[in-house]
């Protein structure tokens, strides 16, 4: 593997070529503008893509240790790398391969050898657009009032986990969390208010994830955290801080006053286990919304642990 620099505000790029010349020759023009990261065969490129998420990738057309499609074709079944935006690099003129190049996704091609002028032309429309794309998509994935992800996101990310846990027998716990009486703030003093309230609790629960967890807002008063790594009594923990701490937590009225009421939240948790496995995520998702209602049947302002109150003993509380 080969770096040069890291700057963080510069994209990041990544070259894939077995022709030392060609390779270092475009480290050289590339590095004043881009963060450049190279490999010289396939496997090593791949890695790199995996490990660092490229803003874009300079891909050989032909590489002595597997086919350049055949290279794209494994990034994009990647989820870490299916959005990264792939270049050809190619001495071939057959229009039949360049269409082929395009048809499996890559964004352009360029001809070996290419004019300075064009190369950085055609890599800087690249990372624009990529740019904008990757802009997008998160607007359409984030709960506008919040900033956390929003269903869509949700579901993603829940089916990415699930399989990740299920590959490498990791445990994984869902927490759905509902903010108590929201309808009730609402009515009695406003949208607005209400409105406080959730981001009141939007900001104390990223306050409280780690680098790996994930928290989206799920519908009005509900929101979902994934926790890998964590079984369903670990994750309660974690749900249990957020109830305490919440309940410090004021609200201010539209005229700077603070609102007569406190917060509080009731909690489901579940997971999935190597000893106590769940067969999809709709089943793991089912069963926290299952431990949500028995928190709220029992009173509201409490965690429960699904399979430690549903089937006959006393609810779990922390």
């Amino acid at each position: 593997m080969e770096r040069h620099g890291r700057g963080s505000e510069r994209a990041l790029l990544l070259i894939i070529e077995d022709d030392t010349g060609v390779r270092e020759g475009l480290m050289d023009l590339l590095a004043p503008r881009f963060d450049i990261l190279a490999a010289a065969d396939a496997g090593a490129g791949v890695e790199l893509a995996r490990e660092h998420r490229p803003d874009l990738v300079l891909l050989d057309r032909f590489l002595p240790s597997g086919d350049g499609l055949a290279v794209l074709e494994t990034l994009q079944g990647d989820v870490r790398t299916e959005t990264v935006p792939v270049i050809f690099l190619t001495g071939d003129a057959d229009e039949a391969t360049l269409e082929k190049c395009l048809e499996m996704g890559a964004v352009d091609f360029i001809h070996k050898p290419a004019s300075s002028r064009e190369l950085l032309a055609r890599i800087d429309r690249a990372v624009r657009q990529s740019e904008q794309q990757r802009k997008l998509q998160v607007l359409a994935q984030t709960d506008a009032l919040t900033g956390l992800a929003n269903f869509r996101a949700l579901s993603v990310r829940l089916d990415d986990e699930f399989k990740r846990a299920q590959r490498y027998g990791y445990a994984l716990s869902v927490v759905v969390i509902d903010l108590d009486h929201l309808k009730a703030i609402n009515d009695g003093m406003g949208h607005d208010v209400g409105n406080r309230a959730i981001l009141s609790l939007a900001t104390l629960m990223q306050g409280n994830l780690r680098e790996s967890d994930f928290a989206a807002r799920f519908g009005g008063d509900e929101f979902v955290v994934l926790l890998p790594h964590q079984t369903s009594m670990e994750a309660a923990v974690f749900a249990e801080r957020l109830r305490t701490e919440l309940r410090g937590v004021n609200v201010q009225r539209s005229d700077g006053r603070p609102a007569p009421f406190g917060l509080s939240i009731s909690v489901g948790v579940a997971d999935h286990t190597v000893e106590g496995p769940r067969e999809s995520t709709e089943a793991l998702l089912k069963a926290a919304d299952a431990a949500l209602y028995e928190a709220k049947r029992e009173g509201r302002d409490r965690v429960v642990v699904y399979g430690q109150s549903l089937h006959g003993s006393p609810a779990q509380r922390h």
